[in-house]
């Protein structure tokens, strides 16, 4: 029972240190953010942060390594039908977005926002064209290359506009929206059963 306490303590804390990360990253750059800072607006102290981290570098990896995780979990789930319907896949991504939606919109709106998504689209365009350019109907797989990352830009483009509020459409619109014009730019992928 103690290690559970334990467990739901580490990551309480740890949600508090990114959630502070992320209010700091509005108001400075990641370079000039101090650990000090961290758990002063978190209301910890230095030693829980460092029982987590080494580092603010730390805080931010980890918050794109948790993306990332969650983004290949949705993917393996879905990655036999992900070109010829990606609705369901970015249905569950909009899902894990809009649970913690301000605190993603702080990380997106600051600076190293392009850093992180450039990462995260980097991320998923590698695993897609891995799992789909040895599909045997994929002739000219550097077609489907360029495909790939140009609907990969593109969608996480319009995130990207939704969180920093250039765009007056919700996810979930935007994700049935997007998931239509992916399937249409695939059409000539699908397998004809």
């Amino acid at each position: 029972m103690e290690d559970r306490t334990q467990y739901k303590s580490a990551l309480k804390s740890k949600k508090l240190i990114k959630n502070a990360f992320s209010e700091l990253l509005q108001k400075k750059d990641f370079e000039k953010i101090t650990v000090t800072e961290i758990v002063n607006r978190a209301g910890l102290n230095r030693g829980t942060f460092y029982a987590h981290y080494r580092n603010t570098v730390d805080v931010l990896e980890e918050i794109e390594k948790d993306v990332s995780e969650q983004i290949l979990f949705f993917f393996s789930s879905y990655k036999d039908s992900i070109i010829e319907n990606p609705t369901p896949f970015l249905r569950n991504i909009t899902k894990y977005l809009q649970k913690d939606f301000e605190f993603y919109r702080r990380l997106i709106c600051a600076k190293v926002g392009d850093h992180f998504i450039d990462k995260l689209k980097e991320f998923f365009i590698k695993i897609v064209i891995e799992n789909n350019s040895k599909i045997s109907h994929i002739k000219d797989t550097d077609i489907f290359a360029l495909k790939v990352r140009f609907y990969t830009n593109g969608f996480a483009n319009m995130f990207e506009d939704v969180f920093k509020g250039r765009l007056e459409v919700s996810l979930s619109e935007l994700t049935e929206i997007i998931g239509q014009i992916v399937m249409l730019g695939f059409e000539d992928y699908k397998v004809i059963k």
